[in-house]
C-alpha cells in the first residue's frame, strides 16, 4: 500500500489537500506508473464517489491530463517545466536563464549539475521572486500558461479533484495538480482576472486556502 496527496477544489477555501491510501504497483516502467494512476484514482473515487478526477501528468490515461503536463504545456512557446528551472536563482547568484530553450529534462539536469548552493528565489521577467510562499512562483507561471491555452484549460472547472502520480509531498512542494485545482477554483468563481493581474494579487489565493 502507498499514500498520495490529491487536491480537491473547495469553493470556500480554494482547495483541500487530501491524503489517499491505495494499492501500489512496484516498478519504474511507464506501464507500472499508469497502473498506479488507475489504482490511486480507484481509491480516490471510493472516498469521493460523486466527484470527477483528472490525473495531470504524462502518465494520465486522459489525453487532457497529458496535454496539461508541465512538460507539454507551454508559456510563451516554451514548456513550463523549462521556464521554471531557468528562473531559479541560487545563493551565489547563478541563474541559468538560457535553459528555458532546453527540453524540460535537459533543463532540469543542467541546472541540477551546474548550480551551487541552496535555492535563493526566482528571476522572472526581470523581477526576483523570494521563496516566501513556496509554490507561489510555480503555480503562477503554470496558471499563466493555462490562460494562454483556453482550448485545453477552460474545461478544468468540470473537474473536482486533481492528482499527479509523480508528486511526493514529503520531498517536493510544487505540483501541477495543485495549480490545476487553483485554476478550477478561479474558473468556477469567475475570478481569473482578479487574481492573475499580478503575482502580488495571486499571492492572496494562499491566504484564502488556509
Amino acid at each position: 500500500m502507498a499514500t498520495k496527496m490529491c487536491f480537491k477544489v473547495n469553493e470556500n477555501k480554494v482547495f483541500d489537500e487530501e491524503i489517499v491510501t491505495f494499492t501500489y504497483v512496484k516498478g519504474l516502467a511507464f506501464s507500472q506508473k499508469c497502473k498506479n494512476v488507475l489504482s490511486f484514482h480507484s481509491s480516490v473515487q471510493e472516498q469521493f464517489p460523486t466527484l470527477k478526477i483528472l490525473e495531470v501528468s504524462t502518465k494520465s490515461y486522459n489525453p487532457l491530463g497529458v496535454a496539461l503536463s508541465a512538460f507539454n504545456l507551454k508559456l510563451d512557446g516554451r514548456p513550463v517545466e523549462s521556464i521554471f528551472h531557468s528562473s531559479k536563482v541560487f545563493e551565489n547568484g547563478d541563474c541559468f536563464e538560457f535553459v528555458k530553450d532546453f527540453a524540460p529534462l535537459d533543463a532540469k539536469k543542467f541546472v541540477r549539475e551546474n548550480s551551487v548552493g541552496n535555492l535563493r528565489g526566482y528571476m522572472f521577467n526581470g523581477t526576483e521572486i523570494p521563496l516566501e510562499t513556496k509554490s507561489l512562483f510555480y503555480d503562477f507561471i503554470y496558471i499563466s500558461a493555462l490562460i494562454q491555452h483556453p482550448e485545453v484549460s477552460n474545461c478544468l472547472s468540470d473537474y473536482d479533484i486533481f492528482t499527479d502520480i509523480e508528486f511526493n509531498e514529503k520531498k517536493g512542494v510544487n505540483c501541477q495538480a495543485r495549480a490545476c485545482a487553483i485554476y478550477s477554483y478561479l474558473l468556477r468563481t469567475n475570478s481569473v482576472d482578479k487574481y492573475m493581474v499580478s503575482m502580488d494579487e495571486f499571492k492572496k489565493i494562499y491566504e484564502l486556502a488556509r
